[in-house]
């Protein structure tokens, strides 16, 4: 069962401004007023799809530079990014696809096709939200659309901000990972899944997660 969840982009974002609105749309779906640092990573490394080296974390200067939803060969998205929310495990891989060929310049001038932003997270609850949460803020800010293939709504919903309105939680809380769970329960289509709230604590941060 693949659970990515996927933007189109028409537009580049800096990682710094994906991760800020990312938080604010985690907000607004938790009903929450505050929420925990989502930190970027890069350079994992992966051997026969198992986590052998869990990267580093990005600083401010990087997560400025690098952008998600650039296209062609050689951009900076072909850097390996993961997301995970600090004191969590839980990861989201992101993979970047570009429908153009890169050496049609001139094509992509005269008429872009949308980038691909895939978010694969850990088949958690705090995974599927937060990959959720990035999917949204990047079809938001890319000028683009949302995408799922879980069956959240039992009518496809493309436009983020239409998306965030009909899912959020309306009442509040502050646990984060408990209302992750609550948020995911909404969805009676999904018979309960995923089982698991959260990894526990030292759990492969890799397992579930997109494996580059």
């Amino acid at each position: 069962m693949s659970v990515d969840l996927v933007a189109t982009m028409r537009v580049p974002v800096p990682v710094d401004g994906l991760v800020a609105t990312a938080r604010e749309t985690l907000a607004r779906l938790l009903g929450m007023g505050t929420l925990p640092v989502i930190h970027v990573i890069a350079d994992r490394v992966f051997d026969q799809g198992c986590l052998v080296d869990e990267g580093r974390r990005l600083g401010p200067r990087e997560l400025g530079a690098v952008l998600v939803g650039a296209c062609g060969a050689g951009s900076p998205t072909e850097r390996d990014l993961a997301f995970r929310v600090a004191g969590a495990q839980d990861t989201v891989g992101l993979i970047m696809w570009d429908p153009c060929e890169p050496a049609d310049q001139e094509a992509r001038q005269e008429h872009r096709e949308p980038v691909h932003a895939v978010f694969s997270p850990t088949r958690t609850c705090v995974g599927v939200v937060t990959a959720t949460a990035l999917a949204l803020a990047a079809g938001s800010l890319g000028g683009g659309e949302f995408g799922a293939e879980i069956s959240m709504l039992e009518s496809a919903e493309s436009d983020p901000a239409r998306m965030i309105e009909l899912t959020r939680l309306r009442d509040r809380g502050d646990d984060f990972p408990a209302r992750c769970e609550r948020f995911m329960r909404q969805f009676t289509r999904l018979n309960g899944w995923p089982r698991d709230v959260r990894l526990p604590p030292h759990a492969g941060a890799g397992a579930g997660a997109g494996a580059g």
